[in-house]
């Protein structure tokens, strides 16, 4: 029953956030929020494939996403491309590298494969840097386009930014449910409990992982893209280890153990993370991370299955 309630919650919440924009289009910043949420959101999904349902904590998302981002700018700006033909190859070099070096990894467990996403995504960050072909620690800009450009991927209406960010959000969503409730879901969910049981049973632990950790980098890749056409500016600082914790916070407090997890955690908590910045960070800069700090202890020490947690009577997945 509570199930039931949760969806239609879900159902509800969808049909307002279409509608939003009709009412805040004078309001730009409120869209941009709205924007920033469905963005982590749909990156905090990213993660919980790997870290919620096969149970590989990574911290190096972010460095996933800007690989993405990095790829799409310098097709655009170096090599003349359009945006959407830089999109697939984004996803492709993204999904590559992490398969190649992952791959190598993931003989490692518990915090040992966390320590190697840090290291990975620092080291990564570095070479970006200390890189004159992607300008170094200044970045990259994406050309300005006047008014609104689908062929270009540009919008002056932040409106259409919104709708595109929600239907990434929602599209992703559908994936990983699709997933959740396919054969590669119960094999990532088998490998998170018990990774010697399942390769006990016929599942290779290393196959699956790759295929889970290739998934999760190219949602990272779409979202890393998105990224850079909407703000049409990046820098190393988005690859920065705060970054990937900012991503993981919303599928704990959500709760991991469930597709919906980062859905709930994201627009809630990014939502309000941004409200409180806005309007109290100039007399407690930071405040938005300390809320972040609160929540995640409280939702820990009572709730370590998240929000979610109190709709499922098990208390996991």
């Amino acid at each position: 029953m509570k199930k039931k309630i949760l969806y239609i919650l879900i159902i509800a919440l969808a049909v307002f956030m279409l509608i939003l924009p009709e009412y805040i289009a004078s309001m730009p910043y409120i869209l941009n929020v709205f924007i920033l949420a469905f963005y982590m959101t749909t990156m905090s999904m990213a993660w919980n494939l790997l870290g919620g349902m096969t149970g590989q904590n990574s911290i190096g998302h972010a460095c996933f996403m800007g690989i993405g981002a990095y790829t799409a700018t310098l097709c655009i700006v170096k090599f003349g491309m359009n945006p959407w033909a830089s999109l697939p190859i984004a996803i492709f070099v993204t999904a590559f590298i992490t398969a190649v070096v992952f791959s190598q990894c993931f003989i490692l467990r518990g915090p040992y494969f966390t320590l190697v996403t840090i290291a990975f995504a620092e080291a990564v960050r570095q070479i970006i840097l200390n890189w004159d072909f992607a300008g170094k620690a200044i970045g990259l800009g994406l050309p300005y386009v006047r008014g609104n450009n689908w062929l270009l991927f540009s919008f002056k209406d932040r409106a259409i930014y919104y709708y595109i960010a929600f239907a990434m959000m929602i599209a992703v969503y559908a994936v990983m449910k699709y997933i959740d409730n396919s054969k590669l879901g119960f094999a990532l969910k088998t490998i998170r409990e018990d990774e010697d049981v399942a390769a006990a049973i016929g599942i290779k632990p290393l196959k699956y992982k790759v295929i889970a950790v290739v998934i999760s980098a190219s949602v990272s890749a779409i979202a890393g893209f998105f990224y850079a056409c909407y703000y049409r500016y990046i820098d190393p600082n988005i690859m920065l280890q705060s970054s990937s914790v900012e991503i993981v916070l919303p599928a704990i407090i959500g709760g991991s153990a469930f597709v919906e997890g980062p859905l709930v955690g994201g627009i809630l908590m990014v939502s309000l993370s941004e409200y409180l910045r806005n309007t109290f960070g100039g007399i407690l800069p930071g405040i938005n991370l300390i809320l972040y700090a609160i929540v995640l202890i409280v939702v820990i020490r009572f709730r370590p299955t998240g929000i979610l947690g109190f709709f499922d009577r098990r208390g996991r997945a």
